[in-house]
C-alpha cells in the first residue's frame, strides 16, 4: 500500500484530509489551512469549468477579442461558464471604480 501526498490546489498546503466521495466515486479532499480560500476539492475533475485556473485562462482568451463560443470551444466549458466568469469579472471591474462593498 502507498501513500499519497496530497497538496490543496489554491494554497499548496500539505494540511489535508479526505472529505467523501462525489456523486461518482471520485475522493474528495478537505483543506484545514485557515487562511486558505479553497475548502473543499477534488484532484481530478470531469467538467473543465471547475478546474483550477481556468478562470484566468477565459480571461487571457477573451483579451484576444475571441468570442465566447469560440472560447467555450477551445477550453471544453459551457458558454454559460464563460459568460458568468466575464459578468464576475466585469461586477469586480464596477466595484474598483466606484468603490463599491461587495
Amino acid at each position: 500500500m502507498s501513500v499519497e501526498s496530497v497538496n490543496c490546489p489554491e494554497c499548496t498546503g500539505t494540511n489535508v484530509s479526505k472529505n467523501g466521495k462525489s456523486a461518482k466515486g471520485e475522493q474528495r479532499y478537505l483543506c484545514k489551512d485557515d487562511t486558505c480560500a479553497a475548502k473543499s476539492f477534488k484532484l481530478t475533475y470531469t467538467y473543465n469549468g471547475w478546474k483550477a485556473g481556468i478562470g484566468e485562462k477565459i480571461l487571457n482568451v477573451r483579451v484576444n477579442d475571441t468570442g465566447i463560443r469560440d472560447i467555450a470551444k477551445e477550453l471544453g466549458v459551457s458558454k454559460q461558464k464563460v459568460q458568468a466568469t466575464l459578468k464576475e469579472l466585469q461586477h469586480q471591474i464596477d466595484c474598483l471604480c466606484k468603490g463599491c462593498q461587495d
